[in-house]
């Protein structure tokens, strides 16, 4: 049904029928992507998960790449904090830049937003990637709810 939905609101962004938006709809959705990203990155992960719907779709660059279900932001940040101790992390942080595209129909979202993860080496040294997040949000009464986060980009760069 997502799917249908989805498929449903490109259709009419390509052909100029996209429902008019209030101004206020594309704060309130970057606000939740901004509020799941800077709780994550203060360790905040109640905060976090409360940013996603009941069963979201979570795809990243570290295995098992991809998380669905009710517990795929837990089982995600699990497997990112695993990944980051095996690779020698010590300290990772997300920097949002802003969204280059957000599209809203009908209590479903679309953002497309760049992202710089940081992160420190045990030995000191800092690596980056910049990539981009993708999400489709959905509305959930008067708050936006996070229904699917992908990253994509390059590999870490020193």
């Amino acid at each position: 049904m997502r799917l249908v939905a989805l498929i449903a609101l490109a259709l009419s962004l390509n052909a100029g029928g996209a429902v008019a938006q209030s101004k206020t709809e594309p704060e309130a959705v970057k606000a939740t992507i901004s509020r799941m990203t800077e709780a994550v990155n203060r360790g905040e992960m109640p905060t976090a998960f409360a940013a996603f719907t009941a069963s979201p779709w979570i795809t990243d660059d570290g295995p098992p790449y991809n998380w669905h279900g009710p517990r795929a932001p837990q089982a995600w940040i699990e497997s990112m904090g695993a990944n980051a101790q095996a690779h020698g992390m010590t300290a990772v942080d997300m920097t949002l830049s802003p969204a280059t595209r957000i599209e809203i129909t009908d209590g479903l979202a679309y953002a497309i937003v760049p992202g710089r993860l940081s992160y420190t080496m045990k030995d000191g040294h800092k690596e980056s990637a910049d990539g981009l997040l993708t999400f489709t949000l959905e509305r959930a009464g008067s708050e936006w709810k996070i229904e699917t986060l992908v990253w994509s980009g390059p590999a870490a760069k020193p």
